[in-house]
């Protein structure tokens, strides 16, 4: 065996520094990026180069939540660069009820190549129904595959035939109006959707939305491409009424809320830095009891 001195090994040519292909280059800090959270800011940081290569990934998901000076601060950024530069990297955005009606407007105005959006804005009193609608038009909404809202900011009478809701796979129903609102909606459109395997409809009470049972029936029973329903409750007697024997389907499940198994601010933290799909959690539970239904059943042939 030869052996060399240490300093032979660093003055040896295949040592000297390499200059990679920048596309191989840039692949090797997206990866690093979207592998640790956090790391594509400071990555921005060491030259221009790597700043443009983040700032597509830096943008790409937008969560805007408490604390209120981080919508202020976005709202800043929007005024100091053109459009275009959030069309084309803008793919998911939340906006929770921290975010006012105006403040939702002037984000929405630029964003119009998303394929995810979450958007719990509140507006004051007296704020028009389906104000939303607009911001929705045929550019934004042929990317848009998830999406979470109250349906009264989609258009004053809902409804599933809409475009809007054709090309969706994930759907969420936030606080779906009351039985005494007045507000006709054809509930059973939701079943002829095309594409939607995700859907989830929450708070509910029993007060309020019994009249969503047959409903949810409905959609277990006849829904061609539907894989995951997932219902957000906490009332007894609605849950009561989801355990009855007609309801028994692994597609049907029951959470006691949205952020459900996380506290709220590990929820909005974990959004942030992409370290959470938001669908996921009604997901995987909905896979582990149909694996359970399955062995059920294979116990069952076995009997």
């Amino acid at each position: 065996m030869i052996s060399l001195p240490l300093t032979a090994l660093f003055d040896s040519p295949s040592n000297k520094s390499v200059e990679l292909p920048p596309e191989i280059e840039r692949e090797i800090f997206e990866v690093t990026a979207r592998s640790f959270p956090g790391t594509a800011v400071k990555l921005a940081g060491l030259c221009k180069r790597t700043r443009y290569w983040m700032e597509w990934i830096i943008y790409e998901t937008i969560v805007l939540d408490h604390p209120a000076a981080r919508t202020a601060a976005f709202l800043r950024t929007i005024d100091a660069r053109p459009a275009e530069f959030f069309s084309q990297r803008i793919k998911e955005l939340y906006l929770s009820y921290t975010v006012t009606y105006e403040e939702a407007q002037r984000i929405l105005v630029v964003c119009s190549s998303l394929t995810h959006l979450t958007c719990w804005a509140q507006g004051l009193p007296g704020h028009r129904q389906g104000w939303l609608l607009p911001y929705l038009g045929s550019a934004s909404t042929s990317s848009l595959a998830r999406l979470s809202v109250k349906l009264d900011m989609l258009m004053v009478q809902p409804s599933f035939s809409d475009n809007i809701f054709q090309g969706l796979t994930h759907l969420e129903i936030v606080s779906p109006p009351p039985v005494n609102t007045g507000m006709s909606i054809d509930w059973t459109a939701l079943i002829t959707l095309p594409n939607l395997k995700h859907l989830i409809i929450g708070n509910l009470f029993s007060r309020d939305h019994f009249y969503l049972l047959p409903v949810i029936r409905g959609l277990l029973n006849r829904s061609p491409t539907l894989e995951v329903l997932a219902i957000l409750s906490k009332d007894p007697q609605m849950l009561e009424a989801l355990e009855c024997e007609e309801f028994m389907d692994p597609k049907l499940v029951v959470l006691p809320r949205f952020n459900w198994p996380l506290d709220l601010p590990t929820y909005w933290n974990k959004l942030y830095t992409g370290q959470l799909d938001v669908w996921e959690p009604s997901a995987q539970k909905a896979n582990k009891q149909r694996l359970e239904w399955s062995k059920r059943i294979q116990s069952s042939h076995l009997l």
